[in-house]
């Protein structure tokens, strides 16, 4: 270590020059000074005075030449590579469809096959398999060719057997390449183990890990993107030389690739892919999607929309079963004319329970794996009917297809307040009802009411007694009341407290398309479209992938992609409220605080949406009944859901899902009579999961089972005493029972408050393809600057990854100038001087 001060000043021969004369001048005003301070004082004195002034003028000039003390070592700095190997389900694959020449590389690779002396005899029998034809063992010794010949097989069907982790750890760990000490000598290896998250691992845990289940790094996917991010990101992000990644190129986590591997190009990173798995693609089918709704209601047309992969059986006819407790309830045959088919069934729902399906495709001759063929799911089938009230004021478009929908659905009970409507008196009375029931009858109707939905209803119609019937349902019923606004009465002509109180926007405004922009003349008129949040994209009122739909119309339809609405209301959602959607006009900027449509808060134990488009049925255009029928149909059956949850007079809980796969969560809500609020100040609330067959084995390999009773705490939703939230995470495929306990309080529940909630097994992605998927990697590789290497050429890594420079000098400066002790001695020595002239009279 080197230390050394140096007068950064003094680099400006103009400025040392100009310090140092008028130092200079300085002293020589003070010799002067001194001799007629003799007169006054002793010459002790004057000495005295004369060397603080020379003190304070020496301190000025070192800070005027601006000293700086640096100190400089030499560091050992050695790089870091990191090393990501794919653990996920697809490296759980053998490739025995592989081609010989490719199996002849790899025996190479993993020092099964060959050495120096015979590696060009093997480089012409992998020639020969390229070309097609059978290698020449040896045709002048028979003995000779038949070993080498029976020891290729040995092999093949060794390579055959062995998954693509075992393929990855014997190219790291296996003599005599011994990849990792090799790389180890002359970088830091950080060796990194991943599916969808990542784990830090020495190389000699390398193989226990690879014989565990690995579940907590693999739930369903693999995320090679996100461990590019995550190396840069953490501690010795900068020291990192190269990446090196032993993965099939399966990403099955949504990620932008190509920005990623940009950013790692544009810090010197390069990506050095090694492929792992045949250049050929299986003969594998698989089961890799399954929509199908979790509940529905007795003797609805419910059906399962199945996505099978199907490499290598174009041409073929594949068998595709739906199976119920080992019967076959339904079988489809599909022609395969593409790399994949969807085929649709529908669920028998005329029993009521719990019922567990099996979508299948029989094992075909030469598959690869077998595992994926099936795929299992439950479906809740309720015995139920959705209670509605419809109120109007005049017969407009909105009401006449809403009325139509709701009357043809068998699940929906409908009623209907049409106050304006024909009446010739040739009737004792309309044909629809036109007038509000007595409040007892209403308030006894609006108790039996899953939605009430009111539209655009003259204010003299509905008084205030109406509406606090209304908030009283809302709030102690559980009753959903949905607001459709129109352009004559509701909201503006209103000055109800109630309504008020229940809307969940505030100065609700008319909006016309037109406004924003006018229509051209032959275009199609500008319309708003309704565009969900993030709070509502998982809604299921809000999905239209509808199973069974054809794939060119149905499966990819949103609620942005419907026909537009010209006329909206919209408002400021309420603090306690949450947007569902907002209205957009494809390429144009709206003001964000005037585009909320589609509103929800949550009112006791009911609920409020104000929608504020009054023309859904638009959304019938050369479409029928198809979204308009299925959106309001998943309206009112979210509706009987949320009336239907467990609970009594003191509290609902409800949960945000009832049947769920392992890898998702559910958020549970509990709700309690706002006028307990204060007893719940000290009391401990509790959910509380236990299996409803018992606890089973685990299957996760964690060392616990999971299917034990679980007891997690609820927690207060700020702002809202009321109301507490947890979330239940990490559960395995079971049936279980949710509870509500309450403790440490005098309140006690007068009834048990529980629900089910079926878990599922995990339907992965994950081996919906099992094939390398070379592109993937080479744009990895190509886009950070690195290379694509074949499993046979990684001893040429070390050299391409050899550090140029292990050493770093180190600089380090401190200004002293500008340093506050400085300060302090240049006035102390001021002081001092002004001291010693005041005690001795001077001025």
């Amino acid at each position: 270590m080197k230390w050394r001060l140096i007068f950064s000043g003094t680099q400006s021969l103009t400025w040392s020059i100009s310090v140092c004369l008028a130092i200079v001048l300085a002293v020589t005003l003070f010799l002067f000074l001194r001799k007629y301070e003799a007169r006054l004082v002793s010459p002790r004195v004057s000495r005295s005075l004369l060397t603080l002034r020379i003190l304070v003028l020496l301190v000025l000039l070192a800070t005027l030449l601006q000293p700086v003390l640096t100190r400089a070592w030499d560091e050992d700095r050695r790089s870091r590579l990191v090393v990501g190997i794919d653990v996920s389900e697809s490296m759980e694959t053998a490739d025995r469809h592989a081609t010989p020449a490719e199996m002849l590389r790899w025996a190479q690779a993993l020092g099964m096959l060959g050495n120096d002396r015979t590696s060009s005899l093997i480089d012409t029998w992998i020639a020969a398999y390229d070309s097609g034809q059978q290698p020449d063992w040896g045709a002048e010794d028979p003995d000779l060719a038949d070993s080498r010949r029976r020891h290729i097989e040995g092999v093949f069907s060794q390579l055959s057997g062995m998954s693509r982790t075992e393929f990855v750890r014997r190219l790291l760990l296996a003599r005599p390449n011994d990849l990792l000490a090799e790389l180890g000598r002359q970088l830091d290896v950080d060796l990194q183990v991943f599916g969808v998250h990542q784990q830090s691992i020495r190389s000699d845990q390398l193989q226990e890990l690879l014989n565990s289940d690995r579940q907590e790094l693999r739930p369903g996917g693999t995320d090679a993107v996100g461990l590019l991010a995550g190396s840069i990101g953490e501690e010795g992000g900068n020291r990192i030389q190269g990446i090196v990644l032993f993965s099939d190129g399966r990403q099955t986590v949504p990620a932008d690739a190509a920005a990623e591997a940009g950013r790692l190009a544009s810090l010197g990173i390069p990506v050095y892919a090694v492929p792992i798995g045949s250049i050929l693609s299986p003969r594998d089918l698989s089961i890799a999607t399954v929509q199908v709704p979790q509940s529905v209601f007795l003797d609805d047309n419910a059906q399962v929309q199945v996505t099978v992969t199907s490499s290598g059986f174009v041409g073929d006819r594949i068998t595709v079963n739906l199976q119920r407790n080992g019967n076959v309830v339904d079988q489809q045959t599909v022609p395969v004319a593409a790399d994949s088919f969807e085929v649709g069934f529908e669920i028998p729902t005329d029993e009521t329970g719990n019922h567990e399906y099996s979508v299948s495709t029989e094992v075909q001759p030469g598959e690869l794996r077998e595992d994926n063929n099936s795929r299992d799911f439950t479906v809740s089938v309720v015995d139920n009917k959705a209670r509605v009230l419809l109120v109007e004021g005049d017969a407009r478009w909105e009401f006449r297809y809403l009325k139509s929908a709701l009357e043809r659905d068998s699940r929906v009970e409908l009623s209907t307040i049409l106050f304006r409507q024909p009446f010739l008196q040739l009737l004792n009375r309309t044909f629809l009802d036109r007038e509000l029931p007595e409040l007892a009858a209403l308030q006894e109707q609006l108790a039996n009411t899953d939605i009430l939905i009111i539209g655009d209803v003259a204010a003299e119609k509905l008084p205030e007694p109406f509406w606090q019937t209304v908030e009283q349902a809302v709030a102690d019923e559980g009753l959903t009341l949905l607001v459709v606004p129109g352009h004559r009465h509701m909201p503006h002509q209103y000055s109800s407290p109630a309504l008020d109180r229940l809307l969940p926007v505030r100065d609700p405004r008319p909006q016309m398309a037109e406004r924003y922009q006018r229509s051209l003349p032959d275009a199609d008129p500008t319309v708003f479209r309704l565009e969900p949040t993030v709070m509502a994209r998982d809604l299921t009122l809000f999905d239209f992938s509808g199973a069974g739909e054809d794939s060119d119309s149905g499966s990819q339809m949103t609620l942005s992609g419907l026909p537009g609405h010209p006329w909206a209301c919209t408002g400021k959602a309420k603090p306690i409220a949450t947007v569902w959607a907002n209205i957009v006009i494809p390429g144009l900027d709206l003001n964000s605080e005037e585009t909320a449509a589609v509103v929800h808060q949550y009112y006791g134990f009911g609920q409020v949406v104000w929608f504020g488009v009054d023309s859904t049925w638009r959304w019938r255009r050369r479409a029928g009944d198809r979204w308009h029928h299925r959106f309001w149909g998943q309206v009112v059956r979210w509706a009987a859901q949320n009336k239907s949850a467990a609970g009594n007079d003191q509290v609902r809980m409800t949960m945000s899902d009832v049947i769920i796969d392992e890898s998702e969560a559910v958020d549970v809500a509990v709700r309690w009579n706002p006028k307990l609020a204060t007893q719940l100040q000290d009391a401990l609330l509790e959910i509380v999961v236990e299996p409803i067959d018992g606890p089973a084995d685990d299957s996760a390999g964690s060392g616990k089972s999971s299917l034990e009773p679980r007891r997690l705490r609820l927690e207060a939703v700020e702002g809202f005493p009321e109301r507490f939230t947890t979330r239940l995470t990490g559960l395995n495929a079971a049936s279980y029972r949710v509870s509500l306990q309450v403790s440490n309080s005098n309140l006690k529940l007068d009834d048990p408050i529980e629900s089910d909630l079926i878990v599922q097994k995990r339907l992965s992605t994950e081996l919906a393809n099992i094939s390398c998927n070379r592109e993937f990697l080479q744009q990895l590789a190509t886009a950070s600057g690195g290379r694509l290497m074949e499993p046979w050429q990684l001893p040429e890594l070390p050299e391409l990854l050899r550090p140029q420079d292990l050493n770093r000098s180190i600089v380090q400066e401190k200004t002293l100038w500008d340093h506050w002790a400085l300060l302090v001695v240049f006035f102390s020595l001021l002081t001092a001087e002004w001291i010693l002239r005041k005690v001795n009279g001077l001025p």
